[in-house]
């Protein structure tokens, strides 16, 4: 099949569902607080947890590269933890080694590394995706008011495929059960590498300049529009709502019309990006911002 003429890439956890919430606050914290018993140290490593993956400049970031980084810092703030997380250098030089960060490129490394560390970053990954299958399952996973509508305008003129960190068969499940899996041309996820390489091999089948458009919460979203000049329209962390009403009634129209780039995708970019904590005030943290995986 040929592809139509316009391209939208679309993020999918904080951006078409509202489960970015539900996936730290209710899987994967309390999931890690029992694999490190980390009960006694549970508010700070909840604080520090929630400023990353949540309300920084790293939110969207890989699951195993953001637990590296709050392991990392709740380590260098509490002598307690800095015992209870004995042996997390091993997911440091994990997620620092250019490997893929998805759980099976994990368990193949840990299969010569053979760190019992690993091991507990492979458990707490498996059981975090059991628990959040269950929530969804038994509550549904919400989506954003407008979503609908916009993807299926967006449709008839654009090519629609799903760029994120997750597995493919999570975003698979997620998208059939809400019902827009009709809607999707591919859904790209963490087994085909960061969102950068996912978009890379998406817009393989061409389309002509200015007619790539990326949408997504994170920073890390944005990086990966701006690696293959694409254009980005971003969903604003608690101003979902309004972001999605604000793409379906102006934005995607602009899109099509070729007037999008410019002024308005400027004031759109400068009001995400001041809702997001600079990374020196979100957390003390050297490192570089690891890519989505």
């Amino acid at each position: 099949m040929s592809p139509k003429r316009y391209f939208l890439g679309i993020d999918s956890d904080g951006t078409v569902f509202d489960s970015m919430v539900i996936k730290h606050q209710r899987v994967f914290q309390p999931v890690a607080i029992e694999v490190w018993n980390l009960g006694s140290v549970e508010a700070q490593y909840c604080s520090i947890a929630e400023s990353i993956n949540l309300y920084s400049v790293h939110r969207g970031i890989n699951r195993f590269a953001g637990l590296a980084m709050i392991f990392d810092l709740l380590a260098k703030q509490s002598d307690e933890a800095k015992v209870l997380l004995e042996g997390q250098a091993d997911l440091q030089e994990y997620v620092h080694s250019g490997n893929a960060l998805s759980f099976a490129a994990l368990a193949n490394y840990n299969q010569s590394k053979q760190s019992t560390f690993l091991d507990k970053v492979l458990e707490w990954s498996l059981r975090s995706d059991s628990l959040y299958s269950d929530i969804m399952e038994s509550k549904g996973n919400p989506v954003y008011p407008y979503v609908r509508k916009s993807l299926e305008r967006a449709s008839e003129h654009a090519d629609i495929v799903v760029i994120s960190s997750s597995s493919r068969k999570t975003l698979e499940d997620d998208w059939a059960k809400a019902g827009l899996l009709s809607l999707v041309t591919k859904i790209e996820g963490q087994e085909q590498g960061s969102k950068t390489c996912q978009l890379r091999e998406a817009l393989e089948a061409g389309y002509p300049d200015g007619c790539a458009l990326m949408m997504g919460d994170a920073l890390s979203d944005l990086e990966a529009a701006r690696e293959h000049g694409m254009s980005f329209f971003p969903i604003i962390p608690r101003a979902e709502e309004e972001s999605w009403e604000q793409f379906y009634g102006v934005a995607l129209a602009r899109f099509f019309e070729g007037s999008y780039t410019g002024e308005y995708e400027q004031e759109r970019l400068a009001e995400f990006e001041g809702t997001l904590v600079p990374d020196n005030e979100a957390v003390d943290f050297s490192e570089p911002v690891f890519q989505n995986s």
